[in-house]
């Protein structure tokens, strides 16, 4: 009879934690059976007073201890209920409905380590109960030991679906095994008119990049989530991520057809991704110039539309949106970096000189300036400024792998020579270029051809062939290779080298470095998009 009940009474006791309620019914029974009534009904004082009454007559009765502590913890009095818990359990230490309702107020009270405890007692005489697996999966959680976590998650899966948190950590535990499908398939568990959580799941498969079924979720939540335009944006976004371009347009334009709310710059500028990688330039161009009015004095959309301007060889048209941004952004560095560029690609250096030099001012502690300037020095034929100043920033604190890289070009184009204090200062520049960015293919180039001409060959090989790895399609250290490899006798070597650049049809070195320039400007002076999250 004992274990029917205590089915009973457990029960009982997680659907009134989860707030559950029943309908009013009028009791014709024990005190017992009339508290239980009230307990359902909320009615919890009144419930406190019968279950008083029955424990005097029966102060062992496990049932109604254990119901005393419910209503106490319904009534706002989890500490009390407490006392009730644990007299049961020193009438039957192996009665876990009460050990349980004592570790769901532990856990409630954020008394993790006792709850735990409590629910590890629990699972010794009941080891599939799945209400105790998912409370230890949320302990194990926020120990952020995600692999116990999703153990117990995965023993109470039949029940996790009670509340949303429990879904949403189960998710991240399984993305965190790189499981997206059971993910997915676990927050489907949450309601469809669940705006909030269903928003919360597309935050988590958007952070793991899981951005199709993301998407689908930030559909689902846009009915019913607080701000409906969060939910649109971040749907349009994951669209983008996940290279659904064609989706990502039809859903732009159903969202600005849903009035005012929707006539937002970032999301005219979001869309410009999805017109380009369909070859939609001009349109790509109309959203970004409409996101400029829509927001005069936002930076982004100046630097987006003068990017694409960039990328696809519209210098005027460049030059107009940034002086435009300019007007409105007179201290924006990157906007001066852009214009400057703009002005390289066109051939105009001296006025290029002053926009990087404005950019340099306005941002004294970032390094693309003074690459754009060192870069302009040398084209220029100014080596000694550039040496002089570039020589002075790279031991500045704080600068990256670009300054000691063009103070070694400088310093190569002031006629360094093989042996010379000049050459070994810009050996240790590009050095020191290295080992601040690996990967930037032309300081592999521009040492190793360096050590090359110092008589360096094995060396020069090691960088050259770190260098054409990077970047294939640059044959200046191509070349240079070819010679190395037919200096050390690798004929075979050599000839695939020369074989290498007449297919590449090569421009000439400087061209690739102001492309390159290009590609960093582009690189600094746009944000990577990032999703919206309401507080």
């Amino acid at each position: 009879m004992r274990s029917a009940a205590s089915r009973f009474v457990v029960a009982l006791g997680v659907w009134i934690l989860l707030g559950h309620t029943a309908e009013a019914a009028e009791c014709t029974g024990t005190r017992y059976d009339c508290a239980l009534i009230d307990v359902q009904h909320r009615n919890f004082q009144a419930a406190i007073q019968s279950l008083a009454a029955e424990l005097q007559q029966q102060p062992h009765n496990l049932n109604a201890l254990n119901l005393l502590g419910i209503a106490l913890t319904g009534a706002g009095q989890p500490q009390k209920a407490a006392a009730p818990f644990k007299q049961a359990l020193i009438v039957d230490p192996h009665f876990y409905p009460a050990r349980k309702n004592l570790a769901i107020n532990e856990f409630d009270l954020k008394h993790f380590g006792e709850a735990e405890i409590q629910f590890n007692r629990v699972l010794k005489d009941a080891p599939g109960d799945e209400i105790a697996h998912l409370y230890l999966g949320e302990i194990s959680f926020g120990q952020k030991d995600l692999a116990r976590a999703a153990k117990h998650y995965e023993t109470g899966r039949k029940r996790i679906g009670l509340k949303a948190p429990w879904v949403l950590h189960y998710a991240v535990c399984l993305l965190a095994q790189n499981d997206v499908s059971q993910a997915t398939g676990v927050l489907k568990l949450l309601p469809q008119g669940d705006g909030e959580n269903r928003f919360q799941a597309g935050l988590i498969l958007g952070g793991a990049d899981a951005y199709a079924p993301a998407a689908e979720f930030f559909a689902s939540a846009r009915k019913h989530y607080r701000d409906p335009y969060v939910a649109g944006y971040d749907q349009l976004l994951m669209l983008i991520k996940g290279k659904s371009y064609p989706q990502a347009v039809q859903l732009f334009h159903e969202l600005t057809g849903q009035g005012q709310d929707y006539r937002r710059a970032e999301l005219y500028n979001l869309v410009s991704e999805a017109y380009l990688k369909t070859d939609r330039v001009q349109e790509a161009y109309d959203v970004l110039r409409t996101a400029t009015r829509l927001e005069p004095e936002a930076e982004d959309n100046y630097v987006d539309l003068a990017s694409v301007c960039l990328e696809y060889e519209d210098y005027p048209l460049g030059k107009e949106i940034l002086d435009v941004g300019i007007h409105y952004i007179p201290k924006s560095y990157r906007l001066y970096i852009q214009r400057g560029v703009t002005f390289v690609m066109r051939g105009s250096l001296a006025e290029a000189e002053k926009d990087f030099q404005t950019a340099s001012d306005l941002a004294p502690d970032k390094s693309l300036p003074y690459f754009a300037l060192g870069w302009v020095w040398v084209q220029s034929a100014q080596t000694d400024k550039a040496v002089r100043v570039l020589r002075e920033k790279s031991k500045l604190p704080g600068m990256d792998f670009l300054i000691p890289y063009i103070f070694g070009v400088a310093l190569v184009h002031s006629g360094a020579e093989s042996g010379t204090p000049a050459a070994d200062e810009a050996v240790t520049a590009f050095e020191s270029s290295i080992r601040l960015n690996a990967n930037f293919s032309h300081s592999h180039a521009e040492l190793g051809k360096l050590l090359y001409k110092q008589g360096q060959v094995d060396r020069a090989i090691t960088e050259l062939e770190a260098a054409t790895t990077l970047d294939p399609g640059d044959s200046g250290p191509v070349y240079v290779l070819a010679q190395a490899y037919r200096k050390k006798g690798e004929k075979a070597e050599a000839d695939k080298m020369l074989a290498r650049i007449a297919a590449l049809h090569s421009e000439d070195h400087n061209l690739d470095l102001k492309k390159e320039l290009k590609r960093l400007v582009r690189q600094d002076t746009v944000p990577p998009s990032q999703m919206q999250a309401t507080p």
